[in-house]
């Protein structure tokens, strides 16, 4: 055999570290069919997990009450709405100021609240100099067991029992906002450019009406066909513009730094002349401070030559490995367009995930209910003998003057609650990673078939998803619930971390948020690695049969053995459907954006709204988040024939007994061939 025909593998002290090369083994087509159960123990863990989240719902139902949440609350945790304040639905802030700091959150709003019938329809001011002391009394928004007839209108300002000052507000969720934002509320009549009133509903049918109805139709259906042969040019150039859209990429970055080291190299020498410019660095928010430096010019040369060096080296010697990802991309773009239904599987995850999602949240709200409502101090003076923020009871609690208050700050949990916010929590976690790695599995079974099926013309399984979902959950239920299990565990600790960091912020102390910062960037480096590692024992998993540890130790030592293939590939990939998304989410937007919030209206229906930019911001959201989706179908493909062309490489030689299945592409880039025309397997008896 030619030196230039031997496998393209790890040197031999490689391959001992990491494990003996695969060899070929002529009972191996493709992912196996004899196989049984894996990891049952972690699939009998998930399934009482399962159980004991539905325990935990159960309590919160019966528990808890979603209106303490939904409803607004008073000073005295009345709410506003419900029993015998079921006629006074909003809640009334005497000073809005005080929800307006960064500590609401935590503290809750320190201010009285009261409900109300409705919100202020005025602007008003109480002056306790004016005469008129009964016409501003009548005005005045007061406590529940206030008798304004009974005190004198300085009374009943100065001791806090009526608000000195409102303005015109409009409810939202509950609450009294003022309207300083010009918010429209009248929107029973529409009317155009000129005044004239148009209805939205009920149009009159004319023959101009249908006349426009018909080249507008026309119109559509012109561009529909088309956006037809455009998409079918595409399809059919796909492969080709998939080289040059990563090559040209790849030269668009080299020379972006080569003008970025000239560009700064240059302002470097022009502040040369400039006083001040060898000032020395200072810690500013001022950033043009730092751009008048030619230090910082130096600096981004430096760094900027330094990456251009780094990245022109990389493409000079990892060029090959550079042609081999492109041709497996174009390898995995044919494997999603002869399995169309790929692209459609990722519904179903999506939508298990989201009913995972809205049972998370339905349970968290009703054990948020669950707790008991807390009251706190406030306006208590220096030299009082209570503390702003201590908790008090609004019962018996009695100020000693000077307007100290107990007020209502939040509903606080009780001692278990907050171990049923943690199993609800960590419920969710482990649910959407189950749901992720169900999928994982099944398109990793379906691309697995296709690489490993020597016509792919003609034999590529007619329903591989659904055969891929079916030995899933048949069999490997429990392997995908101990890798989501160690997913969800770190991710676990990542938001307890995030906790912690949140309540350590008031006590400012730079040693421990070094030691939390390191501590969140350690777990996230290791959620990432977990996820890589499951991610492509679940490829092993789908292929072999094998449990959990086993195939990600198949996986780990497979993909070592061809480690700058795995980096070179894994960055191309990324890169690639990063830029995939982009594209989608890029014109979403843009046809969003000039269809909504331009003056130019395609349909002419569209009403007056108040915010022209929320349809397209909501558009771009789910553009992106479908686009994922199938984007995902895309990366898992790549990664698992990846995986199968590094097997490849190992098992065959391209003889009669053990040929190649990757793309002629790929061997004629490896200088591999195989050493006969006809591909098709020989007949064996079943």
């Amino acid at each position: 055999m030619k030196s230039s025909e031997t496998p393209v593998t790890a040197d031999s002290s490689e391959s001992r570290k990491y494990g003996e090369q695969l060899t070929y083994d002529p009972q191996f087509k493709g992912p196996v069919k004899s196989r049984s159960c894996t990891d049952i123990l972690c699939l009998f863990l998930f399934v009482s997990f399962i159980a004991g989240w539905g325990v935990v719902a159960f309590f919160a139902f019966r528990e808890g009450d979603p209106k303490v949440l939904v409803y607004p609350t008073d000073s005295a945790g009345n709410i506003c709405g419900i029993g015998e304040l079921e006629n006074k639905p909003y809640l009334f802030f005497f000073d809005l100021l005080k929800c307006a700091k960064p500590s609401v959150v935590f503290t809750g709003c320190l201010t009285p609240q009261v409900c109300v019938e409705k919100c202020p329809n005025e602007t008003f001011y109480a002056n306790e100099n004016l005469p008129n002391a009964a016409e501003i009394k009548s005005k005045l928004i007061c406590k529940y067991d206030v008798k304004k007839e009974e005190k004198d209108l300085k009374t009943l300002l100065n001791e806090g029992h009526c608000a000195k000052l409102y303005l015109k507000s409009s409810p939202l969720l509950g609450r009294c906002i003022p309207e300083l934002f010009g918010i429209r509320t009248d929107g029973d009549v529409i009317r155009n450019e000129k005044n004239e009133v148009v209805k939205i509903g009920n149009d009159e049918l004319t023959v101009e009406a249908v006349k426009n109805a018909t080249n507008h139709l026309a119109k559509f259906l012109s561009l529909t066909e088309m956006g037809e042969k455009v998409f079918s040019d595409f399809k059919t150039s796909w492969e080709f513009l998939l080289g040059i859209m990563i090559w040209l990429s790849i030269i668009l970055v080299l020379s972006f730094l080569v003008f970025a080291c000239y560009y700064s190299t240059t302002k470097y020498i022009e502040l040369k002349t400039v006083p001040g410019s060898d000032a020395k660095f200072k810690l500013t928010l001022d950033l043009r401070s730092y751009l008048a430096l030619r230090d910082t010019w130096l600096w981004f040369a430096i760094i900027s030559g330094i990456v251009f060096a780094i990245l022109f080296l990389i493409v000079v010697f990892l060029r090959k490995r550079i042609f081999i990802a492109i041709a497996l991309i174009k390898q995995a773009s044919k494997a999603v367009g002869n399995m169309p239904s790929t692209l459609i599987f990722p519904i179903f995850p999506y939508i298990l995930m989201l009913a995972f999602f809205i049972f998370w949240a339905a349970v968290a709200l009703y054990i948020a209910s669950s707790g008991k409502a807390s009251f706190v101090v406030a306006d208590a003076p220096a030299g009082s003998n209570v503390k702003n923020g201590s908790t008090c009871n609004p019962k018996n609690y009695n100020s000693t003057g000077g307007g100290i208050k107990c007020l209502f700050q939040t509903y606080g949990l009780k001692d278990n609650l907050f171990t049923s916010h943690f199993y609800n929590l960590f419920g969710l976690f482990w649910g959407l990673f189950f749901t992720v790695g169900v999928g994982q599995v099944s398109l990793a079974g379906a691309f697995a078939a296709y690489y490993w099926t020597k016509d792919k013309t003609k034999e590529v399984p007619m329903c591989a998803i659904g055969t891929g979902f079916y030995r899933c959950s048949r069999y490997h239920l429990g392997s995908i619930a101990f890798g989501s299990l160690l997913i969800a565990t770190v991710r676990m600790i990542r938001v307890m971390l995030e906790y912690i960091d949140q309540k350590c912020k008031k006590y400012d102390n730079a040693f421990t948020k070094a030691i939390l910062c390191c501590m969140k960037c350690c777990f996230w480096c290791l959620e990432n690695v977990l996820k890589f590692i499951s991610k492509n024992a679940y490829i092993m998993i789908a292929i072999y049969g094998k449990n959990f540890c086993s195939s990600a130790r198949r996986a780990f030592k497979l993909l070592m053995r061809n480690i700058i293939r795995v980096v070179v590939l894994d960055k191309i990939t990324d890169f690639l459907l990063f830029m995939g998304k982009l594209v989608v989410v890029a014109a979403s937007a843009g046809v969003s954006f000039y269809f909504f919030a331009t003056d130019q209206k395609i349909y002419q229906g569209i009403p007056p709204m108040n915010y022209n930019l929320l349809p397209p911001i909501v558009i771009t959201i789910g553009a992106y988040i479908i686009a994922s989706a199938f984007f995902s179908v895309y990366g898992m493909a790549v990664d698992t024939i990846f995986l199968c062309f590094l097997e490849d490489c190992e098992r065959n030689d391209g003889s009669m007994e053990k040929p190649y299945f990757m793309s002629k592409e790929l061997m004629k880039i490896l200088h591999k061939k195989n050493k006969f025309r006809d591909l098709s397997p020989p007949s064996s008896p079943k």
